[in-house]
């Protein structure tokens, strides 16, 4: 299933993304983030690639300064693709 994941280099600016959407009424989880993209502090919030416009609205709204970036993560054939948006 593909997902996008959305990266911060704090754990606390994570948690504080996943609490700001579900207070806003936003499906969303904290996942490890992937190894392939090499990049934030290991957590990330995960969330539909069709929620990306309104991802992109609320990180703005949000106004966390850790913000790392955008990824899509798909899987095919048993192996993982990251791809930055």
């Amino acid at each position: 299933m593909d997902y996008v994941a959305i990266a911060f280099r704090s754990r606390s600016d994570t948690i504080k993304f996943s609490n700001f959407l579900k207070n806003n009424g936003f499906e969303s989880e904290i996942v490890s983030t992937p190894k392939e993209a090499g990049i934030g502090c290991g957590l990330s919030v995960k969330t539909y690639p069709s929620m990306i416009p309104m991802m992109v609205t609320a990180l703005k709204m949000a106004n966390l300064k850790s913000f790392a970036g955008i990824f899509l993560v798909k899987t095919i054939g048993g192996k993982r693709y990251v791809k930055p948006l």
